[in-house]
């Protein structure tokens, strides 16, 4: 379901997937949505034989074959599903999430349906696997997409930043008399010299006078 969220609760919109390509409102060019619509539409608008592939990529994978075929036997012998998993028509899911082979090729057409979507945008590494967790699952995906995001500059310009605030500028104190407070500073790797190829420079800070130790 995609929902546009008004000012006023009570003009709120409501469309179904039918809606989708056919309702005048989700024609327009411009549509002014609000930030708290993520990808759910984008997500559902896969290309038309996404399901195709899923079942064609899943028969090439000896672990969701065996899956799928410990399932069936389970339900011809009547007995329960281990937990989390049901299997509908030609596909298998995980606590209701469409359970994806060990397919390169389909997980990145999946994960570009998300962080890559003008809706769901670039947001790091959070979202983009809380948006594929809603609806997709398979060994693994957490590390990923994570390894997916790495490889995105757009997700790694966009980075939330983690630092703590930066603090105010705090000033040395003005010294109060020549020689209560200095600096030193080395230069080294100089030509020998009465055996000595480095220099120790010390300034004061109040009079700026310097003294060379060598």
């Amino acid at each position: 379901m995609l929902c546009f969220l008004q000012a006023d609760s009570d003009n709120n919109e409501y469309f179904d997937v039918e809606d989708i390509g056919n309702h005048p409102r989700l024609r327009q060019k411009h549509v002014l949505m609000s930030s708290a619509i993520i990808s759910e539409g984008e997500m559902k608008v896969f290309e038309a034989d996404l399901i195709a592939t899923v079942v064609a990529a899943s028969a090439r994978d000896q672990e969701w074959t065996a899956r799928k075929r410990e399932l069936e036997r389970l339900e011809n012998e009547g007995k329960e599903f281990p937990k989390n998993w049901t299997k509908k028509d030609r596909l298998l899911y995980y606590k209701n999430r469409l359970y994806i082979s060990n397919d390169e090729g389909l997980q990145t057409t999946i994960a570009k349906g998300c962080p890559d979507s003008q809706v769901a945008g670039h947001f790091g590494q959070e979202k983009p696997v809380e948006i594929v967790t809603r609806d997709f699952y398979w060994k693994g995906l957490t590390a990923w997409i994570n390894d997916y995001v790495r490889s995105c500059d757009e997700c790694q310009q966009n980075n939330s930043p983690r630092d703590a605030r930066y603090g105010l500028l705090q000033p040395l104190q003005i010294p109060f008399a020549a020689w209560t407070s200095i600096s030193t500073d080395f230069i080294t790797h100089l030509p020998e010299s009465q055996g000595c190829t480095q220099i120790m420079v010390v300034v004061d800070r109040f009079i700026k006078m310097a003294d060379v130790i060598g």
